[in-house]
């Protein structure tokens, strides 16, 4: 059985919708947050990007009934390789130096002010 989980508070999520889907005891979390939540303007910068949709997974994480504990993958979609030492250190601030902190970066089109998607596959 599969559970689709929308996030509720995801307005300044461009492309695509912030979700987590939960089944047969994982759960796999994907959003971006490029705007400020409080303005809903575009955060300038990949370190902001990257620390404002870190927090985001973690909240549409936490909604579907796990934690940071429970990460086991990661991976991020990016516009430009330039900010993947920013993303490193967003990472290692949230995970420590151990899996899932180093991540695989990848380079897509992602959306309209985006920078930074974070992706995530955890324990339920």
């Amino acid at each position: 059985m599969r559970e689709l989980i929308v996030t509720a508070n995801a307005p300044a999520s461009s492309s695509p919708v912030s979700v987590a889907t939960r089944g047969n005891g994982m759960v796999f979390v994907s959003g971006q947050m490029p705007r400020d939540p409080a303005s809903g303007r575009i955060v300038e910068g990949g370190e902001a990007q990257a620390r404002l949709s870190m927090q985001h997974c973690l909240e549409i994480l936490k909604s579907a009934g796990s934690g940071p504990s429970k990460v086991m993958m990661t991976w991020v979609y990016v516009t430009d390789l330039s900010i993947k030492p920013a993303i490193n250190m967003v990472f290692r601030e949230t995970f420590g130096d151990q899996p899932p902190a180093r991540n695989l970066v990848e380079v897509r089109d992602i959306g309209e002010g985006a920078l930074v998607e974070i992706s995530l596959i955890a324990l339920a």
